[in-house]
């Protein structure tokens, strides 16, 4: 008699495959709608609203908003549910300053190992957001630029900083989406994208750091800056 005889017979793997697909495909959601200021920070969550608008029941949502607030995204209300967490200026001008040291490092380490291959894939990142750009579509270049600054990250080779950064690009996401409302600052940001290109295909490690830092530092006083206005919009329309 096989050892395996007394086993189930019907597996359940299909079933949780797709539970956890279906989870993750909620805290994207989620994500990508504090990202675009659809839900604002301080904002509280109407799970039963969001689940229906998603067309999920209540519990992968309810995961999904663990997760997040694991994350840092969201904050948790004993008893009364979650909203998204309002991180102040000087909290979202210290997790840009840390992104930053930490791309900066990683540029340096990925330019002095770069390969061939790597600096194709990197190319093909930088094309898309220049095609973004002349689009204006705002969406395609949040995307494009967030693989990018993925990939470079990943390059460098650690799985540490990776992790790390991960995090904290999970938190910065707070309306991200409304610092390219400013032409003038994606405009700047195509130009500081080019720049660290130009400095990765010439090899210079150094200068791509330098670069990377400062264009980090810019967006991260964009952001501040941007979420300033919209809480002030939100508190005068509230008024």
């Amino acid at each position: 008699m096989d050892e395996n005889d007394d086993l189930p017979t019907t597996t359940v793997y299909p079933v949780a495959i797709k539970r956890a697909s279906l989870h993750h495909h909620v805290v994207d959601k989620l994500r990508e709608m504090v990202s675009r200021g659809d839900l604002p920070a301080g904002e509280r969550l109407n799970e039963v609203a969001l689940a229906q608008a998603l067309g999920v029941s209540r519990t992968p949502m309810r995961e999904a908003v663990k997760l997040l607030a694991s994350e840092g995204l969201l904050e948790l209300l004993p008893g009364r549910g979650a909203r998204v967490r309002q991180y102040s200026a000087e909290e979202l001008m210290d997790v840009f300053d840390v992104l930053g040291a930490l791309e900066r490092h990683a540029i340096e380490i990925a330019v002095s190992r770069m390969k061939p291959k790597a600096l194709a894939a990197i190319e093909r990142l930088h094309i898309q957001m220049g095609e973004a750009y002349a689009k204006r579509n705002k969406k395609a270049y949040f995307k494009a630029n967030q693989k990018l600054h993925g990939l470079i990250v990943e390059l460098a080779g650690n799985p540490q900083l990776a992790a790390t950064h991960m995090t904290l690009t999970k938190q910065s996401v707070h309306n991200r989406h409304e610092t390219l409302m400013s032409e003038q600052r994606w405009k700047e940001s195509v130009a500081e994208h080019q720049a660290i290109f130009d400095a990765i295909v010439a090899k210079n490690a150094a200068l791509a750091g330098v670069l990377m830092l400062d264009h980090s530092r810019k967006t991260g006083a964009a952001v501040v800056d941007a979420a300033r206005a919209a809480n002030e919009i939100r508190a005068a329309s509230s008024r």
